[in-house]
């Protein structure tokens, strides 16, 4: 009777492992089904894919219409800066060199502006510039892995470098409860982030927009999800912004952007657009999104 037990016992749990495989299996489908759903977008949001339809909700400054002004393209070069052959030739196209007053002149930039966010109860957070494939699976999307990130192999498994200080700084809430009486959190990240620019061929090719690296301040704010506070707090990022190019005496102007040009965290998406005189065109700067509760349910931050 033992051995007949014993054999029953042994069958009972081969079919529990191959049952807790199976759904592993399918939890895995599953998620990756979920993983591949947007948030709600906010009804005043256009129902559109045509950029050209956002609705501009701030214009501030003067733009700057005299002739004869200089992008920066022929600006750097003026200087001698190098964003052409030298840099291609030694890290690839969308590449640049700063020297001299630009390199002081974007620290000073940088300094500042962590400084105009410490004044505004922010805090200071600088973050690794590498994920570990599960972490980056939690935060971004899932054509960002093809279209946006590095990988980066070597010991150990691989990893991907960021494309923003946003996504090591939504990681590094996984798993975690928030009291409420400790909310709202305001961060200040810094980082430099790579891009692959996938999809970028033949655009802005000039100069030093759509490069593979750049250094990026961010604003990151955790909020109880009563009382309409995120909302509270989606404006109040983007007045930050405003304050901080007013401060700079640089023309922009604050567009809504439409529904279907939203990444799938966004409910809703701001872009400060700065006025590039030489090109007679408006430019995104900073783009502010409320995330709701989208991001918090994927990393079980409660």
């Amino acid at each position: 009777i033992n051995a007949e037990y014993m054999g029953l016992a042994k069958v009972v749990d081969e079919e529990v492992q191959r049952t807790d495989q199976a759904a592993a299996l399918k939890e895995a489908e599953r998620d990756k089904v979920l993983g591949s759903i947007g948030n709600l977008v906010h009804e005043d949001c256009r129902p559109t894919q045509d950029e050209d339809l956002n609705d501009v909700l701030v214009e501030w400054g003067t733009p700057r219409v005299e002739p004869g002004l200089l992008n920066h393209v022929d600006l750097m070069a003026r200087l001698g800066m190098e964003t052409g052959e030298t840099a291609t030739r030694t890290a690839g196209g969308r590449a640049f060199f700063l020297q001299g007053p630009l390199v002081q002149l974007q620290l000073g930039l940088i300094n500042y502006a962590m400084n105009f966010l410490i004044g505004r109860e922010y805090t200071p957070m600088y973050p690794p510039f590498f994920m570990t494939k599960d972490a980056m699976a939690a935060v971004a999307q899932l054509d960002d892995f093809d279209d946006q990130l590095y990988k980066v192999t070597g010991e150990g498994d691989d990893k991907y470098l960021i494309a923003t200080s946003e996504q090591p700084i939504c990681a590094f809430h996984r798993n975690k409860w928030f009291a409420e009486k400790d909310l709202p959190i305001r961060y200040a990240g810094f980082s430099t982030c790579f891009r692959k620019e996938v999809g970028s061929h033949g655009r802005d090719t000039l100069g030093i927009f759509r490069v593979h690296q750049f250094e990026k301040i961010e604003q990151f704010c955790v909020t109880s999800s009563k009382d309409n506070q995120s909302w509270a707090m989606f404006e109040e990022m983007s007045k930050v912004a405003e304050a901080f190019y007013q401060s700079l005496g640089l023309s922009y102007r604050v567009v809504r952007i439409v529904a279907g040009a939203l990444n799938d965290a966004a409910a809703m998406k701001y872009d400060l657009e700065g006025y590039f005189p030489a090109s007679k065109t408006y430019r995104e700067l900073v783009s502010c999104s409320n995330c709701t509760d989208f991001q918090a349910r994927r990393l079980a931050a409660r």
